[in-house]
């Protein structure tokens, strides 16, 4: 079993060979105009995000390394519902898009608003598909959805998200601290509820940070239902040890830090992603670095692209490798948030 991750230009995706392809168990892809058809086989989210920096490295591709030939660990493509996947036979990859639109039809004053209907029924559906397949363990979500700092229903919408999210964690009875994925939830100025999702058959570890209260037990004052992820998950097998980090921002204990700072936001984010990865490397005796991992940075407003380039410049000291998008963060006082998946092999 094993997973690898290629940054890369939409262009050059479509120009690997067949078996390189053959590969790959999905995409996230960002950028202003989506790119011409990707082999229709294969999960992909392109998401209205702009790239603001790194434009040749704005696709971000999931691929399988498992080295066994049998028939059972080949990739293999299926669609259930909604929901475009593929599998290796150890890992699953999907993507599910949901039109907010296709759920409003009818609605009332004091109905469910139809964000929180449409995650209701993207969870429902992928929880369906993974108990049906046998992979029940969750590593890794994106969630993006437009305007999700809006209000609407009298509800921040990322708060709307968050029940729909919790409601079908709770009464599938995932909501386990250790089994909770980690994850991001950014805002897009338009497009549907667009969520792709890793789980597979090994178990993993939840990884949460010293520095900060475990997002599920935040208090009410974060909405009617507490966001539901693990600061990291932890995946480790015979060869390899792989830790996705979630969407990581200047929170420290469940407050903000640093309102309308972006070079104080962007130093209190790098200190979360060390202590998550100390954290990480106490729990796996490993020693996972995030020099070695590469960056999607989200930033709120381009005109602190500059500001962040530089504080991570001088956290790196030398070249960044990351890629730099401009998306609405799930707090309206977040400028910044940063994800990455870093990976070692096992000795």
């Amino acid at each position: 079993m094993g997973i690898n991750i290629e940054y890369m230009p939409f262009s050059d995706v479509q120009r690997q060979p067949q078996a390189w392809q053959d590969r790959v168990l999905g995409v996230v892809n960002f950028g202003e105009t989506l790119p011409a058809s990707l082999n229709q086989h294969i999960p992909a989210i392109h998401l209205n995000a702009p790239v603001l920096a790194g434009e040749r490295i704005a696709c971000e591709v999931w691929l399988s390394d498992s080295t066994n030939n049998s028939k059972s660990n080949q990739v293999v493509n299926g669609r259930q519902g909604a929901i475009q996947y593929r599998t290796d036979g150890e890992l699953l990859f999907g993507v599910i898009n949901l039109d907010e639109l296709a759920f409003s039809q009818g609605e009332s004053e004091n109905s469910i608003s139809p964000l929180q209907q449409a995650t209701e029924s993207a969870y429902q559906q992928i929880f369906a598909l993974i108990d049906a397949l046998g992979y029940p363990h969750l590593y890794r979500f994106w969630n993006y959805l437009a305007d999700i700092n809006e209000t609407s229903h009298g509800l921040e919408r990322y708060r709307h998200f968050n029940v729909g999210r919790k409601q079908v964690l709770v009464s599938s009875n995932r909501m386990a601290g250790n089994e909770l994925p980690a994850a991001c939830a950014l805002g897009l100025s338009q497009g549907p509820l667009s969520i792709a999702f890793l789980v597979g058959k090994t178990p993993a570890i939840a990884i949460e940070n010293p520095r900060q209260m475990k997002a599920y037990d935040y208090p009410e004052q974060y909405g009617p239902r507490t966001p539901s992820f693990s600061r990291a998950t932890l995946l480790n097998d015979n060869e390899q040890t792989t830790l996705f980090i979630s969407g990581t921002a200047s929170i420290v204990g469940h407050e903000t830090l640093h309102i309308d700072d972006i070079a104080a936001q962007t130093r209190e984010t790098l200190a979360n992603l060390e202590a998550v990865i100390k954290e990480a490397n106490r729990v796996s005796k490993t020693e996972l670095k995030l020099q070695d991992s590469f960056l999607r940075v989200y930033i709120r407003n381009e005109e602190d692209l500059a500001i962040a380039q530089a504080e991570l410049q001088e956290y790196f000291k030398g070249e960044i490798k990351a890629t730099f998008v401009q998306a609405d963060i799930c707090r309206s006082d977040l400028l910044i948030e940063i994800e990455t998946t870093i990976q070692m092999e096992t000795q």
